[in-house]
């Protein structure tokens, strides 16, 4: 690299002597350094005489080589800089399927457009698949419902929400106004996730409604939240989900909160206590200035 530095100078200037001040040092040091140059690619780069200085043939290619080569070497440095700073590299996150209709899509627009130089690799895993992945290190960081049962990694809630009971409008109670009691529901059909799929929100669910004085009756089951909703439209049932959910536009659903509730539901970012990449940790700095808030720890 000294030497590709030394030969752009005296190429540049055509002049020893002003090529040596350019550079801050002397002018024999700088002849030598060329000459060595020339001696171990075994080639003369520069005619030489008492009036001038000029590039030979093989100088000529040599300088337009030079110049690839020291660009290549800058943007070298400059993507190990950022991938240093957390700037570039590559993001391996998972989600879980209810957080793919709402939160998903305006955090990975907003991450993108500050951090354009990281590839994000985007993998959908339920919350217990989640935490193998991170046991394992196959993914970064995680998108998921706590809580979780690990010591080995690092939890931070994001947002909590509220729960809403999503009735389809053919359903006697859809013209209620304001809250609805749980427990007017005992005696109606239910679609949930499987507990696979969360076992936080599906043991809230169960906890809600048997402190409403019931267990529900399952009618359905589907993986995703979104078709949860599609099969309540269809009349196949009523459930209990996150108030997010009504950004899911449905004008064959009623969305009715819930009475006296103190149960939320939760997202959160988990990642391992071992991960030392700086796009980790720029990517936790990231989530706690998307979402403005004092993270709680859990």
């Amino acid at each position: 690299m000294r030497h590709l530095k030394y030969f752009i100078a005296v190429a540049e200037e055509l002049h020893f002597g002003r090529a040596a001040q350019r550079l801050q040092m002397a002018q024999p040091p700088l002849s030598q350094q060329i000459k060595q140059l020339e001696s171990e690619l075994d080639a003369v780069l520069f005619e030489r005489t008492k009036q001038r200085v000029e590039l030979t043939n093989a100088g000529k290619v040599f300088l337009q080589r030079a110049y690839e080569i020291v660009n290549h070497i800058n943007l070298s440095c400059e993507e190990a800089g950022r991938i240093h700073r957390g700037e570039a590299g590559q993001l391996i996150l998972a989600f879980t399927g209810a957080l793919a209709f709402d939160l998903l899509p305006s955090l990975v627009r907003s991450y993108r457009a500050k951090h354009p130089n990281i590839n994000i690799v985007l993998r959908q895993l339920t919350t217990s698949e989640q935490v193998d992945a991170l046991h394992g290190r196959t993914i970064h960081a995680g998108l998921l419902i706590p809580p979780i049962d690990s010591d080995s990694l690092n939890v931070e809630i994001l947002r909590e929400e509220s729960y809403v009971v999503a009735l389809p409008i053919t359903h006697p109670l859809a013209s209620l106004q304001g809250a609805i009691d749980l427990s007017l529901l005992a005696n109606d059909l239910f679609v949930m996730t499987p507990r696979e799929a969360g076992t936080s929100y599906y043991d809230s669910i169960i906890s809600l409604c048997q402190n409403a004085g019931f267990s529900p009756q399952k009618a359905q089951e589907a993986l995703e939240l979104p078709t949860v909703t599609s099969l309540v439209a269809a009349g196949m049932g009523i459930a209990i989900l996150p108030s997010s959910i009504q950004s899911l536009k449905n004008n064959q659903i009623v969305y009715l909160p819930l009475q006296e509730s103190l149960t939320t539901y939760k997202f959160a970012v988990a990642w391992h206590k071992q991960e030392n990449s700086p796009i980790i940790s720029s990517f936790i700095s990231f989530l706690r200035e998307h979402f403005n808030l004092e993270v709680i720890s859990n």
